[in-house]
């Protein structure tokens, strides 16, 4: 059994990322977009733009003894960058590939997880991006993890797995040592999201994990899918933090904003936030939903969607919906009183001038 393991970590880079000014001014190529699908498919389903910035090849002590890995690195203008590390297998059994999932990088005798391991490549190449960050945003969110086993010459055909091996697959995709042990209804839950194109190809989706068997060895669409998906909710997650943060400071300046006294305070610097994040947040969260165009019953289309369901995207959505109609509240509220507060002085500003008007006529005679 043959293949290769790919580990996705997808960060978030707290600002939207300007790829074309990228391109017209850092003097290097860049290969851009991802590979396209051989499988039917609308000609409007395509992954969204962005560069790869790195590709390399290195050789590195891990706790599965020294190996040769690729690593990539994919930059997004939503303001993502997804660092990619594939490193090939050879094993007898499927239990035995588990043992990648696990996989830590050895440097001076000390064991180093990929998280920390992609995290330093990733900050490296922000550091390089900095002039091309635009309408950044103070929060940052862990690194979506994602792991695919990605096999090219399995020990048996693909329906072979649909047909009796299924709790094997459940038991790799979930890291459990124990798959005799696995419940059925746990088993049925996992192969819910299981695709197929040819005969002799399989694509199972879960929560941080999946099982590509193709044969062709051409599976770079259905690995794109996986990253946009994982980009989708980090962003999501994202902006779900930073909601919290705008939503909370909110409200402790309407509190102070109505707190006694506060007939002489200006609210309008208020206002003027609250409309700026609304603009700045409706335009990031409608270039995430529109990151992908995978709607339809091809089969990248079906893959998104099983990827949709399994990462609970729309859940996410309808949170961060919530959550911006409660800002959109706020300023609604915020906006409100500083017109009422406007036009009372208005009103005191025209009683102030019939009094003096009135002072004056009596005095003049």
């Amino acid at each position: 059994m043959k293949g290769e393991v790919v580990f996705f970590r997808v960060f978030d880079i707290g600002a939207s990322v300007d790829l074309g000014e990228i391109r017209r001014r850092v003097p290097m190529e860049f290969l851009s977009g991802h590979e396209p699908s051989e499988r039917a498919a609308p000609r409007y389903a395509k992954l969204p733009d962005s560069l790869l910035v790195t590709v390399d090849r290195r050789t590195l002590d891990t706790t599965r003894g020294r190996l040769e890995i690729d690593l990539s690195v994919r930059l997004y203008e939503v303001g993502a960058l997804a660092v990619t590390v594939r490193v090939p297998f050879e094993v007898d059994t499927l239990p035995q590939l588990s043992a990648f999932g696990s996989l830590r990088v050895v440097r001076d005798g000390k064991k180093e997880d990929l998280d920390a391991f992609c995290g330093r490549i990733a900050a490296r190449i922000e550091e390089d991006i900095v002039p091309y960050l635009h309408d950044s945003y103070d929060v940052r969110v862990d690194p979506e993890p994602y792991l695919a086993y990605c096999i090219t010459q399995p020990d048996v055909p693909a329906r072979v797995y649909v047909e009796s091996r299924r709790r094997d697959v459940t038991a790799l995709l979930a890291g459990d040592p124990r798959p005799e042990d696995i419940s059925d209804e746990e088993v049925q839950d996992t192969w819910q999201t299981w695709y197929s194109y040819y005969r002799d190809d399989l694509v199972v989706i879960e929560w941080d994990a999946a099982l590509v068997i193709e044969p062709s060895g051409k599976y770079e669409d259905t690995l794109g899918v996986l990253e946009i998906a994982n980009l989708q909710l980090l962003e999501l997650r994202t902006y779900d933090a930073y909601l919290d943060k705008v939503v909370d400071k909110a409200y402790d300046d309407l509190e102070t904003f109505f707190a006694r006294g506060g007939l002489f305070r200006s609210g309008r610097s208020i206002v003027k936030d609250l409309a700026e994040v609304r603009m700045d947040l409706s335009e990031m969260t409608v270039a995430v939903e529109n990151i992908s165009k995978f709607y339809g019953d091809f089969f990248l289309g079906k893959v998104y969607g099983g990827c949709t369901r399994k990462f609970e995207l729309e859940s996410w959505q309808r949170t961060v919906d919530d959550k911006m109609r409660a800002l959109t509240e706020i300023y609604q509220v915020a906006r409100g009183e500083v017109e009422s507060r406007r036009m009372l002085w208005l009103e005191l500003l025209i009683v102030l001038l019939f009094v003096s008007d009135l002072v004056l006529i009596l005095y003049l005679g």
